[in-house]
């Protein structure tokens, strides 16, 4: 990934970056600013060649179209002429380069007032409201500030323990039994005043009595001995499993049919492979060999 570009650049990479002799603008890099200067200035009318310099563009214009090169195109008015070699950033006289420094620092200086009256910010680096100074105390007042911490621990020590400017955020509630000042026979109260017989009875965790629950109605016909005494012993089974689950016993498997009653798993089957041996025949020989697919030549009339 490219470097990203600012939407303010400072006044130091604008001047940083290479333009053009004739036109005055700027580049991102060298390498664009020779490929304007061969496409804009120095691009011949008759035949669309590019040259790197005016003269060879002069040169070329008397060479081969037999006619003499006047001014630079698309240039400033007072930058047409053939006096000056340039290429690239070469060749630009001292003189022009504190002008187009000049220029660009008078400009980008007030674009930025410009702008700061148009929105109201600060320019780029300052701020309305700007850092506090870290102050730095001398090895003196480090001495006289913990002087006077020490005297005021003095006077706590004096006056109960209490420093001044010290608040005390701790909050002491009166137990309950406390003997509290007030009138004689008044019964102690909880930190919030709230007595004990003022606060409602807790719910019991079985509302409903046990006796109060309802019978479940029983369906005379529909159990018989039979069907109660295969209920019992599933039941019976039931919690048999319950107490090995518990106890991380596993059930025994009983044996299916067909299964010994000592034998615990059966044992699995293993694949067989068919394993045609003969070499000189296949299959398909052996069966057209068969006298049922024997061919018959039908009978002629």
């Amino acid at each position: 990934m490219g470097k990203r570009k600012r939407g303010h650049p400072d006044v130091e990479e604008i001047l940083s970056r290479p333009w053009c002799y004739y036109c005055e603008r700027d580049f991102e890099d060298l390498k664009l600013l020779i490929s304007h200067q061969k496409a804009k200035h120095f691009k011949c009318d008759r035949c669309g060649r590019r040259l790197n310099t005016a003269g060879g563009l002069s040169v070329h214009l008397n060479q081969v179209h037999k006619e003499t090169l006047s001014q630079v195109e698309n240039a400033l008015p007072n930058r047409q002429g053939l006096e000056v070699e340039i290429f690239g950033m070469e060749g630009i006289p001292q003189e022009i380069l504190e002008q187009h420094r000049n220029r660009i620092i008078q400009n980008f200086y007030q674009a930025q007032e410009d702008r700061r009256i148009a929105t109201g910010n600060p320019p780029p680096g300052q701020s309305k409201n700007p850092r506090k100074k870290i102050k730095i105390e001398t090895a003196e007042e480090l001495l006289k500030r913990f002087a006077e911490y020490r005297a005021q621990r003095k006077a706590a020590a004096a006056n109960g323990g209490v420093m001044e400017g010290v608040v005390q955020t701790g909050t002491s509630f009166p137990q309950q039994g406390f003997n509290q000042p007030g009138f004689p026979g008044q019964q102690p109260q909880t930190p919030y005043n709230f007595s004990s017989d003022s606060l409602p009875a807790r719910p019991s965790a079985n509302p409903v009595g046990a006796q109060g629950l309802p019978q479940r109605p029983t369906q005379p016909g529909f159990w018989n001995s039979s069907a109660q005494g295969a209920a019992a012993a599933s039941g019976d089974e039931i919690d048999q499993l319950i107490r090995m689950a518990e106890a991380g016993v596993k059930p025994q498997r009983k044996p299916e049919d067909g299964e010994e009653a000592g034998e615990g798993k059966s044992k699995k089957e293993k694949k067989g492979r068919m394993i045609y041996d003969d070499a000189e025949f296949s299959p398909e020989e052996k069966m057209a060999a068969l006298p049922r697919y024997a061919y018959t030549p039908p009978v002629g009339a």
